[in-house]
């Protein structure tokens, strides 16, 4: 009986079962153990990223014991030496590309988890960009090393292929350098904070208008003065002065001149358009509206009212109705609003 059990400890074809059979058992255990009782721990947490990463992760992660397995059966089998290293070229490639998938679907993940975190600073549309961009780079990055370490493996030389690379990476940036300053512009705009969707600004050649989408080549801009669409590039935005009127809140001072006729109630004008100004629901309370007698001029007495208001988006609509009421309270108050006038002396 021992002498059987020897003969069949020392054949290498047993062996090698029965190291694969070990290896596919620690497999069944690894993977029921992430399946239950690990799922059932990271569901407790408050955070999805470990849900995420354990859905993941566990499958790859059952294969590559599988593959150790395989590796070990290899190595006690009696095959030829080109055979057996070729083989164990193979399983070691599966093995490299599993792994390159195990650490992109972790950095992933975890971009995305901390990207989803500052949404609510860098706005829906201008983290989703980000994410899409960092998730582009990471893999690329990724593909790369997966590459050159599969190349290595199989003693390919990789030192030549790499300059041809840079030779051909360096005429293609050239050619490409316009796209590329834009996207880098774009990252620039986005990890600086610079605006993000639903800002009004205003650009320094006198554009200005509401950001509706940022891109990874341009940014668009909704114009309030015409209603159209204006695309920037974003290498030229980061260049640009920008006036961003929805930072660091999203109110707006406004400012509205008013001229009346010599002789009016300075106190009298002060009060009809403090309550021109106050009546609107839409005027911020605090800080309150003010009125300025602000100079005497060649055909009026100037006033300047001050105030704010709760939306820059409504600003047209607000200065309308102030100036409307105004013009129509003065007229029933016997202010007259004047016009330029002349006085001309008839020599004899």
């Amino acid at each position: 009986m021992n002498d059987i059990l020897a003969k069949i400890l020392v054949n290498p074809y047993t062996r090698a079962v029965f190291a694969f059979a070990g290896f596919f058992i620690a497999a069944k255990i690894t993977y029921f153990f992430l399946t239950h009782l690990v799922a059932r721990l990271t569901r407790k947490t408050t955070t999805q990223l470990d849900d995420m990463i354990l859905s993941r992760v566990k499958g790859p992660i059952y294969y590559l014991i599988i593959l150790a397995g395989l590796s070990a059966a290899l190595e006690v089998l009696p095959l030829v030496p080109v055979v057996k290293i070729n083989l164990s070229r193979v399983v070691a490639s599966i093995v490299i590309v599993i792994s390159c998938y195990l650490a992109a679907s972790i950095i992933n993940l975890t971009v995305k988890a901390w990207f989803d975190q500052r949404k609510a600073i860098l706005g829906k549309a201008k983290g989703q960009e980000l994410i899409i961009i960092s998730r582009k780079i990471l893999n690329f990055i990724i593909f790369v090393l997966l590459f050159i370490f599969i190349l290595k493996l199989w003693q390919i030389e990789v030192t030549p292929l790499i300059a041809s690379l840079g030779i051909a990476g360096f005429i293609l940036g050239f050619a490409l350098k316009d796209i590329f300053a834009n996207i880098f512009g774009g990252v620039a705009l986005i990890a600086d904070k610079s605006f993000k969707i639903g800002d009004f600004i205003k650009l320094d050649t006198g554009e200005m208008g509401e950001i509706i989408d940022i891109g990874l080549r341009s940014t668009r801009i909704k114009s309030f003065e015409e209603g159209n669409e204006i695309i920037v590039p974003n290498s030229t935005l980061v260049m640009t002065k920008i006036t961003n009127y929805g930072r660091p809140m999203v109110n707006l001072k406004m400012v509205i001149k008013i001229g009346v006729a010599y002789g009016s109630d300075v106190g009298k004008v002060k009060e009809i358009l403090l309550d021109c100004v106050t009546k609107l629901k839409e005027t911020q309370k605090d800080p309150p509206p003010r009125i300025y007698f602000m100079e005497m001029a060649d055909f009026s007495l100037n006033f300047r009212i001050v105030f704010w208001i709760r939306d820059f988006r409504d600003r047209f609509d607000i200065q309308d109705r102030v100036i409307s009421s105004a013009y129509q309270e003065l007229g029933i108050q016997g202010i007259k609003i004047p016009f330029p006038t002349r006085t001309i002396y008839m020599e004899k």
